[in-house]
Parts: structure tokens; sequence; C-alpha cells
């Protein structure tokens, strides 16, 4: 009997488990910083631009009755500590089981302070102002860093 009781514990506490793991339609699959060229890198020097490219997916098993696509805004605001010193976006549909990619640049200023600059990346169903009580995320949040150098 108790072998009994034990194994339903243990697996209400895997079902439950299960249940809190916040899952999304959208998955945010790459994010790659790059200079004006297309090369990767994590290093910029003031005035020179930094391109955030993202990849994102839908996921065609998230859906039991797949919608013909996901209407969605991605964000990806520029911080020097707790300033925002860029922000590039962009909005589109996706389809289950497609995959898109966004790049967007940051021009740095010549009198810009030097160190790490951290980034986001968010996706979400629109602005929070727009969608109101009905606002949500979309996808995990992704973040990065770059170091500016003079």
């Amino acid at each position: 009997m108790k072998k009994v009781l034990l194994a339903a514990i243990v697996a209400a506490f895997f079902a439950s488990v299960v249940l809190a793991q916040t899952t999304y339609p959208i998955q945010i699959t790459r994010v790659e910083t790059k200079d004006y060229f297309g090369n990767i890198r994590a290093s910029f020097r003031r005035g020179e631009v930094i391109i955030i490219e993202t990849e994102i997916t839908c996921p065609a098993a998230y859906y039991y009755y797949a919608p013909t696509g996901v209407n969605y805004l991605l964000l990806i605001p520029l911080y020097y500590q707790n300033t925002m010193v860029g922000l590039t976006l962009t909005r589109g549909t996706i389809a289950p089981g497609e995959t898109k990619t966004f790049g967007g640049g940051i021009a740095t200023r010549g009198g810009d302070p030097t160190g790490t600059y951290t980034f986001y990346v968010y996706v979400w169903n629109g602005f929070p102002s727009e969608m109101g009580a009905h606002w949500a995320r979309l996808a995990e949040a992704r973040t990065g860093t770059v170091t500016v150098t003079p």
C-alpha cells in the first residue's frame, strides 16, 4: 500500500512539473551579432553598426489543429547599463513548420560609452498597449552582450 501511495505522489509531482513548464508557439533558434559585412563579431568600435540577427521557428508539433499562421512582433532593444540606446523591430506572420530570419542594425555613436552592452530578443503578439489584456509572450526571451571599444 505504501509503495502505491508513494508511486502516486511521485507521478503527481512529475505531472505538475510538466504542466508548470511554459511552452510557446515560437522558438528563437539563433541569435548572432555581426558587422556591416556579415562577419560574426562580439566587439565593435564606436561608430560601427551592430547587427543582431535572429532566427525564429514555429514548430508544427506545437499545434494539434495548426492555424494558418501566428502574428508576431519581434523586438530587440540594446542597453548600456540601465539605459536603452537602440531598438530594432519587425512584425510578421509565421506558419507552423516555418523558419524566418530577421536582422536589425543599431548604430553606435562616436561619443557612446565603452564597455558591455546587453541586448534582449523578445517575441510578443504585439505591444502591450495594442493588445491590452490579450498581450502575450510568444517565445522564451533570449539575451546577449557585445563590447563597444574606443
